[in-house]
């Protein structure tokens, strides 16, 4: 056997070659990155469109940002400019970039200045970028510019660097699409003399932030990050290339990082920070959140912080993992052993505590053959809210505090019949049923209660809170510690049987699903499969569209579900860009409903718009057995069209 041989490509790495040729087949985008502004990005992006029309080649500029500068509005002499797109906001006129006119002129190449940019509440999208992908899905090759400070996973070293936080940011994952990442660069003196010369618009930054950013070692570091973005895009284009050509190579197996994510302020930064690290190792990574007890008690911002999270590790191209259990440390490692993962990333903790060990305590412990990285995550001005303790659940009370009453009018009639012992017994089989029966706070309330009764009424002195004998006293606080520790194992044993339940309900259905698609013999048994899967398990209305000839047809709907002009609008941009829309997400997001494309690794099939009734019972466990569900659903499309 040759060594060759040994060393081919994986099936994976094959994959990333077939994601590579499919990329070639849409628009290609080259990005122009500086490290600050002033460095000359749209300078150099004008400069190269003259070249490109001398060449012959068909270009348009879409936007470009001159900021008054002399030099560069020259440039735009001799270029077709497409007219901005003039849009009230707030009562300020603002210029915006008419994507439709440059879809109708279909140049080769269309110039889109300030790629970070945020759009204003009335566009489709919310961000640039995405107008952008547009373009590049209709055949349309696009330049842009972007400082380093806007790519999202370098977000927090900026901030530890400028001390400036980057509110615009744009997703790694869109970078990795460019064609081409051009690197504009002059040095930090130069920069710094331009800046004195006042050749470079900072008029929206605070005189103490430009102090701030402009020094010569936030440029340095700023400049080091820019040069290894592009030294990294290089290095995956050499390594696409020596797969395509077979060439010889040490073709590793894929790692796997896992990162746990909690509801925590820092969560976003931990996640940054994994998709960094996955990177420079070449890993796969994963976000796993466990589901404990602790969800249901979550404030809405410890929610925002959760959801946030696992949105940006969407945004990013991570893989998203959600469990139940009452252990997440458990949980994690459990996860990790059975699914080979090396590497599990996590927050270091605050402080520790005497009494109860820490989760990355416990990961250390119980893992062998896996690294595990603490992260030290930075403070931030953060508002934490105090929660507040809500008195919730209390019919619970009146149900506690009435068991109590009731056996002590009862032990009061038999006072002269039964000894305290017996009575003790009595108070002791009453809280033995709050205890199993109900929760942590009423049992406490309904213990405090009865001790105070028994000591009042059945202990001498009578009808005082004095304590003439103390053995009594002692049997029935042994008691109560015995009544709140079968709570609390009650409560846990309930906890795992709901979420051991609701798991098994999601997964069967699943398995019953994937099942019936694969007996499925034509489209129409598929999307009714669907349709009624869904119904089953979220109780949502939806519709599903299929692709008839580049254009959507609606496939199959529920009773209630309403077909409108819009809904078939965004289904149909839904298919053409391959992305998801509507709620929870940063295109269409005002609407209450989400589509989601039926995507395979070859095609995309139809789209499902499910209408999402209650937003705050819609979780995202929910949102990804709906990705499961429509993942399967075009799988099986795939396989009925393959076979016509």
């Amino acid at each position: 056997m040759k060594d060759d041989d040994l060393k081919r490509p994986t099936p994976e790495e094959m994959l990333q070659v077939a994601k590579s040729e499919e990329k070639a087949k849409k628009g290609q985008l080259t990005i122009y990155l500086g490290y600050a502004p002033g460095v000359g990005k749209t300078y150099s992006m004008l400069s190269d469109a003259h070249l490109r029309k001398n060449e012959g080649i068909d270009i348009v500029v879409g936007y470009a940002e001159t900021h008054n500068r002399p030099e560069t509005e020259k440039l735009l002499e001799g270029l077709e400019v497409i007219p901005p797109l003039i849009v009230e906001y707030k009562g300020i006129k603002l210029k915006e970039v008419d994507f439709e006119k440059i879809l109708k002129r279909r140049p080769q190449i269309a110039i889109i200045d300030e790629l970070a940019h945020t759009n204003p509440p009335s566009f489709t999208n919310s961000k640039r970028y995405q107008d952008i992908e547009e373009l590049l899905n209709a055949g349309i090759d696009v330049y842009t510019a972007v400082n380093v400070q806007h790519i999202e996973s370098f977000k927090d070293i900026v901030l530890q660097v400028s001390k400036i936080s980057i509110k615009e940011t744009v997703p790694d994952s869109f970078f990795q699409q460019a064609f081409e990442i051009k690197l504009v660069d002059i040095t930090p003196e130069e920069l710094l003399k331009r800046l004195k010369e006042g050749k470079i618009y900072v008029e929206n930054m605070a005189k103490s932030a430009i102090d701030q950013y402009f020094k010569v070692g936030n440029l340095l570091a700023l400049r080091q990050i820019a040069l290894r973005v592009v030294a990294d895009s290089v290095d995956e284009k050499m390594r696409l290339y020596m797969i395509q050509h077979a060439i010889a190579g040490p073709w590793s197996i894929k790692k796997k990082v896992l990162v746990g994510v909690f509801a925590s302020p820092y969560a976003k930064q931990l996640v940054r920070a994994t998709y960094r690290f996955a990177n420079e190792i070449d890993a796969q990574w994963i976000a796993l959140h466990v589901e404990t007890q602790k969800n249901k008690t979550f404030t809405k911002e410890e929610i925002d912080w959760l959801n946030g999270a696992l949105d940006l590790v969407r945004t990013l191209g991570g893989q998203i993992v959600w469990l139940k259990g009452d252990d997440a440390a458990k949980e994690i490692i459990d996860y990790a052993k059975s699914h080979n993962v090396t590497k599990i990333v996590i927050g270091k903790p605050k402080k520790f505590s005497l009494f109860s060990r820490s989760i990355p305590e416990k990961l250390i412990t119980g893992t062998k053959n896996i690294d595990i990285y603490m992260l030290d995550l930075k403070e931030e001005k953060i508002n934490l809210k105090k929660k507040k303790i809500e008195f919730i659940y209390s019919n619970q009370y009146v149900i506690a505090l009435f068991n109590i009453f009731v056996v002590s009018i009862f032990g009061y009639i038999l006072r002269e019949y039964l000894n305290n012992i017996n009575m003790i017994s009595l108070f002791f089989l009453a809280l033995i049923f709050n205890a199993l029966f109900l929760q942590f706070l009423p049992v406490l309330l309904s213990t405090f209660a009865s001790l105070l009764i028994f000591d009042f009424l059945f202990i001498q002195p009578y009808y005082s809170f004095a304590i003439s004998d103390l053995n009594y006293f002692l049997t029935f606080i042994v008691y109560s510690v015995a009544v709140l520790t079968i709570n609390i194992l009650a409560s846990k044993l309930k906890t795992i049987i709901k979420t051991l339940k609701e798991s098994q309900k999601r997964e069967i259905g699943l398995y019953e699903f994937s099942t019936d698609l694969v007996m499925a013999r034509n489209i129409n048994q598929v999307l009714s499969l669907t349709i009624n899967h869904i119904k089953k398990l979220f109780l949502f209305e939806t519709a599903i569209f299929i692709r008839e000839k580049e254009k959507i047809k609606l496939g199959a709907k529920t009773e209630k579900f309403e077909i409108s002009p819009e809904i078939k609008g965004i289904a149909s941009w839904c298919l053409i860009n391959k992305k998801a829309a509507g709620l929870g997400t940063e295109t269409f997001s005002n609407t209450n409903s989400l589509y989601l494309p039926m995507l395979t690794a070859k095609d995309s099939y139809g789209v499902i718009a499910i209408k999402i009734t209650n937003k705050k019972n819609f979780k995202i466990d929910d949102r990804i057995a709906l990705d499961a569900i429509t993942r399967l659903s075009a799988m099986a499309l795939e396989r009925i069209y393959n076979l016509a």
